[in-house]
């Protein structure tokens, strides 16, 4: 009992206190859907003869005696509901309402020992009840809930035990109308699913409520009430439900001229993309905790690939044409490398260029904050250039530090996410006095087309917009985006072409909140359609150092070499990412920034050019589903933070 009422507590607390939030949902006057809840049912048995028995002559549960019983029950239904006003509904529920409990006479007989007899009866009891119930709501989502029921018995019986002996007898019919009456109160909150584009909307709403019902038997006037029937049930009830509808848009307010404007792909939805990527090498090798050995494996998946000797002709042969140089490109269709592959090949890679460099020197500084034991770090990289590639060793210099000279963390990183900043810091960083040693490598991979492909939408309104969102319909699909907050999105299309149609006619309904609490809507129509050529790309990407705004002069000399290989006309997409490592908001405006700041740059050197492209700059943060590489790892954090520039003539 005592935890039923902390639950009660807990819930209307949490709901007054959110009872203000208003979300401008969109007005869903008709919902249908079903619930499903368990009933916690207790009672006084009530103040007349119960039972009439050869055991018990007088009766149990003589007058004048309450004795309680509990037990717990099904409630599973069907519920339609119309609401009049915003803050006004009402609801029918129809509903299998199972009111059964164990109650325990243990006054009504006493021993020749003086003590009482203990006489346990279990009532069953199952109803079809229909309940007609009022929702009354404070701000959109919490409500109180009151009203009645009426209920037809369809299990009405008791079976009894007289002072703990075994069930005596068959079940014994419950006396009384076979309709019985209910009153109902409660709370709930309501939480809808999807987006206000959505249609139809989505509700879930958990609710807790209290059901008394009465006339669950004769009344026996010459010792109680009407009231005070023979058996009265009251319930304690907490349940979930679901339901849904469509949304009513026809107090929709016009907005000043057009509200949005739609650029679906121009050349078609592309199904793959082959792409030149001009693949960054970090110059960094990181140790786990405890080991001074170069981990070969994280979790049971590869890891930094280190072979024998024997091995570097074969290594050579495989990966010549995969990952190490630009005048390649053409045949590594052949061997194709995954960037993660690229990266684990770093000391064979360096290995490599060395051999064919003999005049660039290494210095290899390590570092480790924890142990302090850097210099052994730095030794075991140098006995694998060394030992495998045959460099000689007195090209490689060795270096020892506590943390790195741009190391991972910063005073303002979340005590939560040091420790990953902590295991990126140690490692060995190579430096080399030959910037050829590590130059970018090049793959050549085909992958599914997915930027190129996509819908840009810009709001072109002139109210004041809070936010927007958007659903796309046709040829029997559909797809929501948003919220948003910008000026403008890129939307995925993916799925709205499926194999059984290569175009297709759509609709996009932008459904816009203003400041000041209206809500706008338009809609346009659009067709896609599928190309069946594959779309061409090359791929840039410039990396930064942890939590590092964009250095502008080296963002310069990065884009100074991109621009000349951009064709007049070429669609350019910038995505900005980040690692995992401080806030989601933190790391979203960092990516921004870092995009908005490059397509600044080459929009201002494409103009010197003389000319032209269609520049998109998008910041993704943390994005799981949108970073390059995976967090899990030091080495994927590192990547991630970077700035992707694709050109897709």
């Amino acid at each position: 009992m005592k935890r039923i009422l902390l639950l009660i507590v807990v819930f209307a607390i949490a709901g007054v206190s959110l009872a203000q939030a208003q979300n401008n949902s969109p007005s869903v006057p008709w919902r249908f859907g079903g619930h499903v809840g368990a009933n916690i049912n207790m009672s006084g048995v009530g103040y007349s003869s119960w039972l009439r028995a050869d055991e018990r002559p007088a009766g149990s549960f003589i007058p004048y005696v309450r004795n309680d019983g509990n037990g717990l029950g099904l409630y599973l239904g069907l519920n339609a509901q119309y609401n009049f006003l915003d803050w006004l509904g009402v609801q029918a529920r129809l509903s299998y309402d199972m009111r059964s409990l164990t109650a325990n006479d243990d006054q009504s007989y006493t021993k020749l020992d003086g003590t009482n007899f203990d006489d346990e009866y279990c009532f069953n009891i199952g109803l079809i009840n229909f309940e007609a119930l009022a929702k009354l709501y404070l701000g959109d989502r919490f409500h109180f809930t009151g009203g009645g029921g009426l209920g037809f018995k369809m299990d009405s019986y008791y079976t009894y035990k007289l002072d703990g002996q075994e069930s005596h007898g068959s079940e014994v019919d419950i006396p009384g109308s076979a309709l019985v009456g209910s009153f109902v109160g409660g709370f709930g909150y309501e939480i809808p699913l999807g987006n206000n584009a959505s249609d139809p909307q989505w509700f879930l709403t958990p609710f807790v409520e209290a059901s008394y019902m009465v006339g669950m038997r004769e009344v026996d006037f010459e010792f109680q009430s009407g009231f005070a029937d023979g058996l009265s049930i009251l319930t304690v009830r907490a349940g979930i439900e679901v339901a849904m509808g469509s949304p009513e848009r026809d107090d929709i307010v016009a907005p000043v001229g057009r509200l949005f404007q739609i650029t679906p792909p121009e050349d078609g939805i592309y199904t793959n993309r082959t792409t030149n990527e001009y693949f960054p090498i970090r110059p960094y090798v990181v140790f786990d905790s405890g080991s001074t050995e170069i981990p070969t494996e994280w979790n049971n998946s590869p890891r930094y690939n280190l072979i024998d000797a024997g091995d570097r002709d074969d290594w050579i042969q495989n990966a010549r044409n995969t990952v190490m140089d630009a005048e390649h490109a053409a045949d590594a269709d052949e061997n194709r490398y995954m960037q993660g592959q690229v990266y684990y090949n770093i000391l064979n890679i360096v290995g490599y260029r060395l051999q064919q460099t003999p005049t660039a020197d290494l210095t290899l500084i390590g570092s480790d904050p924890v142990e302090k034991n850097g210099e052994d770090l730095a030794n075991t990289v140098k006995a694998y250039l060394t030992g495998v590639w045959g460099i000689d060793g007195n090209r490689i210099a060795v270096k020892s530090q506590v943390n790195p000279r741009k190391p991972a963390g910063t005073p303002r990183t979340p005590a939560e996410d040091r420790p990953l900043a902590v295991k990126e810091n140690r490692r060995v960083e190579i430096v080399s006095s030959d910037p050829s040693i590590m130059r970018r490598a090049v793959i050549r991979a085909e992958s599914p087309a997915r930027e190129e492909n996509e819908i840009h939408i810009e709001i072109i309104t002139n109210e004041d917009i809070d936010s927007w969102q958007v659903s796309i319909k046709g040829e029997g699909q559909s797809k929501s985006f948003g919220p948003f907050t910008s000026s403008d999105a890129y939307m995925d299309p993916t799925g709205l072409l499926t194999d059984d149609n290569s175009d297709g006619d759509y609709v996009a309904e932008v459904i816009a909140t203003t400041a000041d609490g209206r809500t706008l809507t338009e809609d346009a129509e659009f067709s896609l359609r599928l190309n069946e050529d594959n779309a061409l790309a090359e791929r840039f990407a410039l990396t930064f150092e942890f939590s590092e705004d964009d250095p502008e002069a080296r963002s310069e000399d990065f884009l100074e070499d991109i621009a000349p290989r951009i064709p007049n006309g070429a669609t350019v997409i910038i995505s900005g990412f980040t690692d995992n490592i401080g806030s989601d908001d933190y790391n979203m405006k960092l990516s921004k920034e870092r995009a908005n700041q490059a397509a600044t740059i080459l929009k201002r050197r494409l103009n010197e050019l003389g000319k032209k492209a269609n520049i998109r700059a998008i910041g993704f943060g943390e994005d799981s589903d949108r970073h390059p590489y995976t967090n899990v790892r030091p080495e994927g954090r590192m990547y991630n933070r970077t700035v992707i520039v694709d050109i897709i003539p």
